[in-house]
């Protein structure tokens, strides 16, 4: 049996894999491990990296009170996580996730994400609504000083 050797640059095999089927798309992905798409929580890790995803720049944080300026960011970060996704607010069945924290005594804590098919809470806002469980209980964890401030400051 005579052997096939085929030669593939990686800009080659990025142009396959824009076009082609999911079966294709997994096996380019076996010889080129760095064509899997990056899960948006592996992206953004800080606000900055939110500004990165949305290609935007900082915003005037001047004359605003901590709180304002701590749902600001949030509200940047949840749009780069949520990537496009909005909250349809007519749509009942559509499922709208946000982190869930508890007080007590000793301060505020995030216990796990909620959520709600036919409003957003008062306390949460359509605009820090998510798309999925995993994203909110990311972004409850990960930005926790973000949401404190918004809660508490």
């Amino acid at each position: 049996m005579n052997k096939i050797t085929l030669s593939l640059s990686l800009n080659e095999a990025k142009l396959l894999h824009n076009g082609a089927s999911q079966e294709r798309k997994l096996e380019l992905e076996k010889f080129f491990p760095e064509l899997k798409p990056i899960s948006i929580i592996d992206r953004v890790k800080t606000y900055e990296d939110a500004l990165k995803v949305l290609r935007r720049d900082h915003f005037d944080e001047n004359n605003l009170y901590p709180r304002e300026i701590a749902r600001r960011k949030l509200e940047i970060i949840i749009e780069a996580l949520n990537e496009g996704w909005k909250p349809n607010l007519e749509d009942y069945s559509q499922l709208k996730w946000y982190p869930y924290f508890y007080g007590s005594h000793a301060g505020l804590g995030f216990s796990h994400a909620n959520h709600s098919p036919a409003y957003a809470a008062a306390t949460v806002g359509v605009r820090l609504c998510c798309r999925s469980e995993e994203i909110a209980n990311y972004a409850g964890q990960q930005f926790f000083d973000l949401y404190k401030e918004i809660l508490l400051g």
